[in-house]
């Protein structure tokens, strides 16, 4: 048999697929076959097995990571994960909005306000979108909780939670090179080292360098092309074991990314001045002089502390340092204002979080409780640059775009000042969950009971023609309730009620600065966890339900797009689901793995107070009903030389609105195709070094698929669109001893 591991996770496009898939061939049964491995998770606080955890999870190993190519999280933007919702801010690629069931702020760049799902790197909470883009620096594994998480998580989330799991030191010598080239002069190459333990510390060395040509090329004679990037990032890792009981890690990572904006298309233009650009376009309608890309730096320390003080009881400190610089810098050109509206910001942020965990076990009983706290100070400078020819009202609308004035065209000429913004909030909390298992039924039966109180701070100042003050304290306690029942070895059911909390904040791009409330969600969940056919299939299924109180909805005026405002809803909202993940080894050397996503939201009519308090029909945005993938995997009996393996991908995406006032909007639905084929294990030397070659495909077919999308004006005069990424195919080649 082969060495072959299988883990977790990947997708489904419909239930159709799903029956074919569980009417496989039974003539497999009595071939020689694999068995399906066993998925390790952290998601409460302890190594357990994917199985064992009572709660929605989806997980995607390394090996997943690497034969998929998720090198950021843009790359998941395709829809890897389908519970899982990445897409760009309206046009910064580097700043991703995160959403989970249908939940996230339609503009997480406010940096006046919280996120609805937390990221974590190594336990660490990151608070801001900004820089996401990020390359990921040799992970293990990446793990997406869907759902209210608070009762054993630092910060709290509403929506759901991603934790990016790093790789630790091994303490022996090891190398690995790998070199992705592919097409529009794409070069990836990532280094490791790990380097032999020395005085009882190990040590780490990661180095990620990436860059692209834009696929949409600047008619310019200088400036960047729209979609190219250029990214390095490094990580730094260290290792103490210093007795049996006592461990420290502690962790640097630095990158800075150069990101150049997607390019926005005219799905309409109604004034007839540019034309409409349904199809994808590989140029721009004219020349950007000024597009220069969007630069973000960030760099982070971690210290961890763990102390197994018994076999019952082990704690654990994590201390982090974060700081984050953005100078972001996009050219709507034409699309918003005709050849009108530059966007240009800087922002500095920096952030100090300590987290204290004790985690334990006493006879029949599992717990975990922490206290948390979070500081975060930063600043941001906007400038908004228009031409004086709105709409070919003035001038003639094909004049370029620089160099900028600093009117507003929509004011007739008025002088547009900086907006200078300032923010300082505090997040304090304490948290904890047990679970016991009641001395009936054979110790099947557990019951879980999750609290968390959380206390927020947040001082926010903005000065553009005036000072604006905005000061909002909240405090909020959470709960969780679950039963897991274990009906034998291989097949549990649990049911679970949980609520979630986001606070208040306020909108830096609002025309009044007046603050919002916060949110909160209220869920129920039913789940089932199986393993079957001797192990070589696992099914795992949710059905949820979620109501939102005062949910926060972000939309733009349609008359003026460079105004944002954020309210409360009005009434309750309403998100159901079902949520499936299948995987399959029906034959030696294959693996089928498939999720299937369905969403249904209901929300009333709500007042819109740019509109007067007009009831209009708003949307939950970034939810679309029907959402999947497939990956198929197929290993081939090695040969003297080397191993040879295959895979096909699909992710296919239903509609969906990018935000919650649609007015008119293009909305679009895509299915995707990806291939690799791969020869392993190829050696290369003496020493035991091995050479790997891979030759890979993403966007088989060329789908021209929107990635966002915004209608201008009220009635609409445009209605602007971008585009993901066209074929592109490569060869990656990797060296490891």
């Amino acid at each position: 048999m082969h060495g072959w591991k299988f883990a977790k996770d990947a997708t489904l496009t419909t239930p159709v697929i799903l029956f074919a898939l569980l009417a496989c061939d039974r003539a497999t049964a009595e071939e020689e076959i694999n068995v399906l491995s066993e998925v390790t998770v952290t998601a409460q606080k302890r190594e357990q097995s994917l199985q064992d955890a009572p709660i929605a999870i989806s997980v995607m190993s390394d090996e997943q990571l690497e034969s998929q190519r998720i090198g950021d999280m843009k790359a998941l933007e395709a829809g890897a994960i389908p519970y899982l919702r990445v897409v760009p801010v309206g046009n910064t690629t580097s700043n991703l909005i995160v959403a989970i069931r249908g939940n996230a702020p339609g503009d997480p760049s406010e940096v006046t306000r919280d996120t609805a799902v937390a990221m974590y790197l190594d336990g660490v909470y990151l608070s801001r979108s900004h820089g996401l883009g990020m390359d990921l620096i040799d992970l293990e594994r990446i793990e997406v909780l869907r759902g209210p998480q608070g009762s054993l998580f630092g910060r709290n989330a509403i929506g759901g939670a991603v934790s990016l799991v790093s790789k630790k030191p091994t303490g022996e010598f090891g190398f690995k090179q790998a070199v992705d080239f592919g097409r529009f002069d794409e070069l990836r190459s990532v280094t490791r080292i790990d380097l032999p333990k020395i005085g009882g510390i190990s040590a780490k060395l990661d180095y990620v360098h990436s860059e692209r040509d834009g696929w949409v090329n600047n008619t310019a004679a200088i400036g960047a092309d729209y979609t190219e990037y250029r990214k390095d990032g490094g990580r730094l890792a260290l290792s103490w074991q210093a007795s049996d009981a006592f461990a420290v890690d502690y962790s640097f990572d630095i990158s800075n990314a150069a990101t150049a904006q997607n390019y926005f298309q005219f799905y309409v233009d109604r004034l007839g001045v540019f034309g409409e650009e349904r199809d994808r376009r590989s140029e721009t309608r004219l020349p950007a002089l000024d597009l220069q890309p969007t630069r973000s730096d960030h760099q982070g320390h971690r210290l961890t502390l763990n102390w197994e003080r018994s076999e019952q009881l082990t704690i654990r400190s994590i201390s982090a340092y974060r700081e984050l610089e953005e100078n972001s810098n996009n050219n709507y050109l034409g699309v918003l204002y005709f050849n009108g509206l530059n966007d240009a910001s800087l922002m500095d942020q920096e952030q100090f979080s300590q987290e204290f965990q004790l985690i334990g076990t006493h006879e029949r009983v599992e717990w975990a409780a922490g206290l948390y706290y979070l500081n975060e100070d930063l600043s941001k400078a906007l400038q908004d640059s228009f031409t004086l020819d709105i709409f070919g009202i003035f001038g003639d609308p094909l004049d370029p775009i620089t160099p900028p004035t600093t009117f507003d065209a929509l004011a007739s000429g008025d002088f547009l000042p900086p907006r200078i913004v300032d923010s300082e909030a505090r997040s304090t909390a304490v948290y904890g969950q047990v679970t016991w298992t009641p001395p009936v039924l054979n110790d099947a039966l557990h019951l879980t009971l999750g609290l968390r109180y959380t206390e927020d701070e947040r001082s926010s100042t903005r000065f553009e023609s005036a000072l604006s003050v905005a000061d909002q304290d909240s405090e909020h306690l959470d709960t969780t309730l679950a039963a897991k029942y274990e009906w034998n070895d291989s097949l549990s059911a649990y049911a679970k009620w949980s609520t979630g909390y986001k606070a208040g904040g306020v909108n830096t791009r609002s025309a009044s600065f007046t603050p919002f409330d916060e949110e909160t969600a209220e869920t129920v969940e039913l789940g089932l966890k199986s393993e079957f056919w001797e192990q070589r299939a696992r099914l795992n299924a949710a059905v949820f339900m979620t109501d939102y109180d005062d949910l926060q909805l972000d939309f733009l005026d349609p008359v003026n797009p460079t105004i944002l405002e954020t309210i409360n809803a009005a009434r309750k909202v309403e998100v159901d689901g079902i949520e499936i993940d299948l995987t399959l080894a029906p034959a030696e050397g294959l693996l089928i793995s498939a999720s299937y996503s369905y969403l249904n939201t209901d929300m009333p009519l709500q007042p819109n107070p740019i509109a007067g308090g007009l009831l209009q029909q708003f949307y939950v945005p970034l939810a679309p009903q029907h959402a999947g993938a497939l990956t198929v995997d197929y290993r081939f009996e090695p040969w003297s030389f080397g191993a040879l393996s295959a895979q096909l991908g699909m992710t296919s995406t239903d509609h969906y609105f990018y935000g919650p006032l649609v007015g008119e909007q293009r909305t679009d639905s895509y299915t995707l195709f990806n291939a690799r084929l791969t020869l392993a294990d190829v050696t290369v030397g003496r020493d035991g070094s091995t050479l790997k070659v891979s030759v890979w495909a993403e966007n088989l077919s060329d789908e021209e698929y929107i990635v966002y999308a915004f209608p201008v004006a009220d009635p609409a005069v445009s209605i602007a669109q971008a585009f993901g990424d066209p074929r592109t195919v490569g060869v990656n080649l990797t060296y490891e001893f």
